[in-house]
């Protein structure tokens, strides 16, 4: 029902209290309700689990798998299907927290119910709704893709009334740290009609994607919620779910692998800064958090205000990354799906996505902004743009984000299993969704079963037709020059787990890390353009020594910029030459010009700084960790070190020169050698990612059967043909034969001394071409002879003579005066037409030129 003003001052009130019973007064005040802001309505939520009704304390008791919700929003009957989110939380979910004494504490169960659900409107395939029945009935429900509603429990109502309220708050103007942090690959992926990185059969869009989450609350953020561990712990699952809903439509999914909560103190030094406190926090995950729990990112909660508006601040392009993959965001509401909106911002940098300002992204729905928008406003953003997929699909071609391909095992999936949810977990053989919506015909979407007769479902990559691909057969195609491909093992409908080519092999003038080929020209094709190449050595050494924003090898963690060592400078800023006048990174690059006298010529160097803002860790344009920078050298972490720190010569030797090294160390033999130490004999890979087995990919299908359609067929039709009309053949193939020949004679009569002697003929050389010529057209001898087999072929045989043009009588002068039937003349210019004489016990023979 509609809500009179004095009843919306009192749920006003209560949503205050509710606030401040949860939250600390610092942060109550950015709850700010505008005088044109809607109304809000008062709820009583009906639930049903298959046609039965249900209370709310029996479901938050027992969860269902599937649980109906209906209500009556604005005048409107709104009924939600929902399911829970087994995919969320992993069965190696980890609570992590200190003692008084410092000791860090895992509980490996930490008790907490999965009461975490999504879903749609009933019959409809729109957007994803997020709910929570942890305490009442919490979260976002989205009635289409113009119009969101965010509903939590009436305080202190023993009837279970529910507010409902359209999605309108988060501070405003906030923005995000990178506001005007640029994309290394901006100028290429800033647009919406941007080309892919190169053409491959793989789609890496709509091939599912998941990212195993770790969170960290600091010291603050436990304060603000009155020291409460498990309404902690809760609040982090609950944004969780939220962030994994709005990464669905991307065919991304996020699991929370473990949540740590710094209870006694700040492991790190949080500042008001961002850049400052994003990179301890990174340096801390990769030194404490890695070795503890395997994780492919990490996000830090924080509750304290961020100077100049921000409100959170992430790498760009580094998921998978063990140094970079990470950001920090603030708690900055009251309000779940504003910070979850917030923290999938920051997750979307890691990812490869840049803002969508001053791109051709399209508009948002109606009363709804992109999630990559610098700033939010008073809505949070609820939907990802369409530059923000073609961001995503650029950065994983270019092979970011490697660990993202892999699927967790069923048995690490949070809670018992639930049947149509697209996730197949122990006890299923598959899961295509719910029964109205599943159009797999290899699977029984209401057992999750496979159906008779079915090996696989055809979800699967090493499935076809219900039936399990051979043993070889490539399921994922290398992305890029470091990738690897993944073959099917003939037992399982999976491909094995994604992997490329380990840190510090080769490739292309550069080395291999996380996935992409590193080269200085590269980088320099990035942010200027086509033409652009590396400065000459001495740009590198002058400029990156100064210690300022033109020439620099990264900043400490107060802000200030480092001077490069001699030894370092080809790892500090990058240095480039040509190119576009206008960096591909955007407006508000400065440009100085430093003179470098090389043998007395003088060489200008280009040092360049992007105006990122006082609060942006600078790391957009350092030349990236991996990069060549001397013989047998390497960049890591803007200093130049000896390629031998990855240690890649180690997993070299084990392979005796036949294979290369993956990510997992193990050796990817070549064809011919079999792995685990290319020693045997076999049909290459490695263990990891299966081996070829002799099969072929689809490539090599496709040309094998253009071949065979192409040039195999046709021969064996004309094969045929010449089989069926043998005898023809035979016949006048027969009458070619050079074992006698018409002699060439001068026709004497008596002894004339008087009439001239005759020339002998030519002495034609050997040859094994026949040659033949109509005596009314000049042909090519190979024309004539085409001529005549089509003849033999496609014309019925008429007769001997049935080709007056190529066969004409020879007289033979005798008693009997016969003709020589079907014998071939010559070329008119090497044996004129003249009557054959031959013996009369001399049969008649074509005369053969040779």
């Amino acid at each position: 029902m509609r809500v009179g003003p004095f009843r919306l001052l009192q749920l006003l009130l209560c949503g205050l209290c509710l606030g401040l019973s949860t939250r600390d007064r610092a942060v109550s005040h950015r709850v700010a309700v505008q005088p044109d802001s809607p109304l809000y309505w008062e709820v009583t939520p009906r639930l049903h689990r298959s046609g039965h009704r249900l209370g709310l304390q029996e479901a938050m008791q027992i969860l269902p798998d599937d649980l109906q919700i209906s209500m009556e929003i604005d005048g409107e009957q709104v009924q939600l299907d929902l399911e829970r989110n087994r995919h969320l939380v992993p069965g190696s979910h980890r609570l992590i927290y200190y003692l008084p004494n410092g000791s860090r504490v895992t509980d490996q169960d930490p008790g907490v119910a999965n009461c975490y659900y999504q879903g749609q409107l009933e019959g409809q395939t729109g957007p994803w709704s997020s709910l929570s029945l942890c305490s009442g009935i919490r979260g976002i429900i989205m009635t289409s893709p113009e119009r969101g509603f965010s509903i939590e429990p009436l305080p202190g109502d023993p009837s279970h009334k529910h507010i409902v309220r359209l999605t309108q708050e988060n501070p405003k103007n906030s923005s995000c740290g990178n506001s005007e942090t640029p994309h290394l690959l901006t100028g290429t992926i800033g647009t919406q009609s941007r080309e892919p990185h190169h053409r491959t059969k793989r789609d890496v869009v709509t091939e599912r994607k998941f990212v195993e989450l770790a969170m960290v609350a600091d010291n603050r953020e436990y304060k603000l919620l009155h020291g409460d561990m498990k309404g902690l712990h809760i609040r982090m699952l609950e944004i969780a779910n939220k962030v994994d809903a709005f990464y669905r439509p991307l065919n991304v999914r996020v699991a929370l692998v473990a949540v740590e909560v710094w209870n006694q103190k700040d492991q790190i030094n949080i500042s008001t800064n961002p850049a400052e406190t994003l990179y301890r926090f990174l340096s801390w995950r990769e030194r404490s958090l890695l070795p503890l729990v395997a994780n492919d990112n990490a996000q830090l909660l924080t509750g304290l205000t961020f100077k100049n508006s921000s409100v959170g601040m992430a790498t760009l392009n580094s998921m998978c990354s063990s140094g970079g993959s990470g950001g920090v965001s603030m708690d900055h509401s009251v309000s779940i799906l504003g910070v979850a909106s917030t923290l999938a911002h920051q997750l979307g940098h890691n990812l490869g996505l840049s803002h969508d300002t001053d791109r051709k992204c399209g508009q948002p729905s109606k009363g709804k902004k992109w999630i990559m928008e610098p700033s939010a406003g008073f809505l949070p953003g609820l939907e990802f743009s369409n530059c923000s997929l073609a961001d995503l699909e650029f950065s994983l071609r270019r092979g970011g984000g490697m660990c993202l391909f892999n699927v967790p095992p069923p048995k690490r999936l949070f809670g018992e299993p639930q049947c149509g949810n697209f996730l197949v977990e122990e006890g299923e053989q598959c899961d295509c969704g719910l029964t109205q919506d599943c159009r797999d015909p290899c699977c029984d979407a209401s057992l999750c079963q496979l159906r008779s007769g079915a090996q696989c479902s055809s979800g699967d990559q090493c499935c076809e037709g219900c039936k399990l691909k051979v043993s070889g057969w490539m399921c994922r195609e290398p992305l890029g020059a470091c990738d690897l491909p993944e073959y099917c093992n003939g037992e399982s409908p999976h491909c094995p787990p994604n992997v490329y080519l380990q840190n510090g092999e080769t490739c292309d003038q550069g080395y291999c890390y996380r996935g992409e080929c590193r080269t200085l020209r590269a980088q320099c094709l990035d942010v200027w353009g086509p033409g652009s190449a590396p400065a000459p050595d001495p740009c590198f050494s002058k400029v990156n020594v100064r210690g300022d924003k033109y020439g620099n090898c990264g900043r400490s963690p107060d802000g200030t910029y480092l001077p490069c060592a001699e030894s370092d400078v080809w790892c500090g800023k990058i240095q480039c030459q040509g190119g576009s006048a206008r960096s591909r990174l955007g407006a508000g690059a400065q440009t100085v010009l430093v003179s470098v006298t090389i043998n007395g010529s003088e060489l200008s160097c280009r040092g360049t700084h992007f105006d990122l803002g006082d609060d942006i860790w600078d790391s957009a344009v350092l030349v990236a960790t991996g990069t060549p920078c001397g013989t047998g050298k390497v960049c890591i972490g803007q200093k130049c070190e000896d390629v031998s720190r990855l240690k890649v010569q180690n997993c070299r030797n084990k392979c005796n020169g036949r294979g290369v090294c993956n990510s997992n160390s193990n050796c990817h033999c070549d064809p011919g050698w079999a792995p685990p130490d290319c020693v045997g004999s076999g049909q290459g890979g490695s263990i990891d990612s299966g081996s070829l087995s002799g099969r072929p990919d689809g490539s090599s299908v496709t040309a094998a059967l253009l071949v065979l359609f192409l040039l195999v067929v046709p021969l064996l039709v004309l094969l045929g043909i010449c089989y069926i009309k043998r005898d023809t053949l035979q016949r006048r193939l027969g009458k070619f034969s050079t074992s006698s020949k018409c002699q060439y004679r001068v026709a004497q009569s008596g002894n004339d001394p008087s009439r001239p002697q005759r020339p002998p003929p030519p002495n034609w050389a050997q040859g094994t071409e026949l040659q033949v010529m109509s005596t009314h057209s000049k042909e090519w001898p190979l024309a004539s002879l085409f001529s005549f087999l089509l003849d033999l072929l496609f014309r019925a045989p008429t007769g001997p003579t049935h080709r007056p043009s190529l066969f004409r009588p020879i007289h033979c002068p005798n008693a009997a005066s016969r003709l020589c039937q079907g014998s071939r003349l010559p070329p008119r210019n090497r044996c004129p037409w003249t009557p054959c004489l031959r013996p009369l016990s001399s049969p008649c023979q074509p005369i053969l030129i040779t």
